[in-house]
């Protein structure tokens, strides 16, 4: 009776035992598969997931409703340039966040071109540069200084008679400066005496001329790097029956002006979930200024999740993976599609809420 007890013991405790690890098993399982997206702050279940779209929106810094995040001193893109420096955040190469950017990279990125005085290496191989060559229509004929010198006019149309008598060529005996030989007899030697060096004045660094040509490298400043791009997900929760706009990544953009292409030019992206937590390090340094009440600033990060910025929608998730500038002929009309659009979605939205 003794053993039959001790054996249901044994047989209770590993059942208990396998059940535990069975459900622990489970419990990751499920806690991997719900953080699939790795970008998001406030990442949703997959299987919570209704419907899902991704929007790429163009936000002007320079833009009225946009100005509070980029007041003077306090830009979000001196920020974002200062923490990937400082290695506080990542920076990539695209939006999607699979080759990250040293410091030198970055700093090559937003270099000012074309602002030193030289040629470049490629200009130099290319010739220019060299000085120019004769081509033997304009170009003196070089004569001899001493047939020149033998037929020199004398101004009387007599042409001087050159000196038959060779100047004596004074040789250096290598113990000293050399000296000179003089025509009479038992005339002292006399030793050429040596003229003190004069060092030449060095040159003033903090002169025009020479700051002029010293050869610096400046970056853009903050305020000339004025757009952003921002990812990010328009996502449908089903379990909590709300739309939310998961931002992703922001893409530091040059813009068009800034060029000599005349084309926008990506600098540096950065994943939002590095960003928000950077920004809510120090709620007072990373602000969104408030022009009507400076008393009520607010953290950058809850500017955006407060949707206090505009940003036209420039992309949409699709198979061709194009822009409305790509799929459509001229900005304005581009332009009039992305309004459409984004009619569209809040008509989708709408239409959820009843489903």
């Amino acid at each position: 009776m003794y053993d039959m007890r001790r054996m249901n013991g044994k047989t209770i405790a590993w059942s208990l035992l396998s059940l535990s690890l069975a459900s622990t098993a489970t419990f990751a399982q499920e806690k991997e598969d719900s953080t699939a997206n790795q970008f998001s702050s406030r990442p949703i279940s997959d299987g919570d997931v209704m419907m899902k779209r991704t929007l790429w929106r163009r936000v002007d810094l320079k833009e009225k409703q946009n100005i509070s995040m980029f007041s003077k001193n306090n830009e979000i893109t001196r920020y974002l340039l200062d923490a990937a420096k400082a290695g506080l955040i990542d920076a990539y190469v695209n939006d999607s966040c699979a080759t990250k950017i040293t410091g030198e990279e970055l700093h090559k990125r937003i270099l000012i071109p074309n602002q030193t005085a030289g040629l470049s290496a490629e200009e130099i191989a290319a010739g220019f540069g060299e000085p120019a060559k004769a081509d033997g229509w304009d170009a003196k004929a070089k004569t001899d200084p001493s047939k020149q010198a033998a037929n020199a006019d004398d101004g009387w149309g007599n042409t001087a008679k050159k000196d038959t008598k060779k100047e004596e060529v004074v040789e250096d005996d290598g113990w000293g400066p050399p000296k000179k030989k003089s025509s009479k007899k038992g005339a002292k030697t006399e030793v050429a005496k040596e003229e003190p060096k004069v060092e030449e004045p060095k040159p003033d660094s903090t002169s025009f001329e020479t700051q002029q040509f010293a050869a610096t490298e400046e970056e853009y400043f903050p305020e000339q790097l004025s757009i952003l791009e921002v990812k990010e997900d328009w996502v449908f929760d089903k379990k909590r029956s709300r739309l939310y706009n998961d931002i992703q990544t922001l893409t530091i953009v040059l813009p068009a002006e800034q060029t000599a292409t005349g084309l926008e030019l990506p600098v540096a992206s950065f994943r939002w979930k590095d960003v928000e937590r950077l920004f809510r390090s120090d709620p007072k340094k990373y602000i969104w200024y408030n022009t009507h009440n400076t008393a009520q600033n607010k953290n950058l990060a809850d500017a955006f999740d407060l949707r206090l910025f505009y940003g036209r929608i420039t992309k949409f998730s699709n198979a061709n993976d194009k822009a409305f500038l790509d799929i459509y002929n001229g900005e304005k009309e581009a332009l009039i599609k992305s309004l459409n659009y984004e009619q569209e979605l809040m008509e989708l939205e709408h239409g959820l809420w009843e489903y």
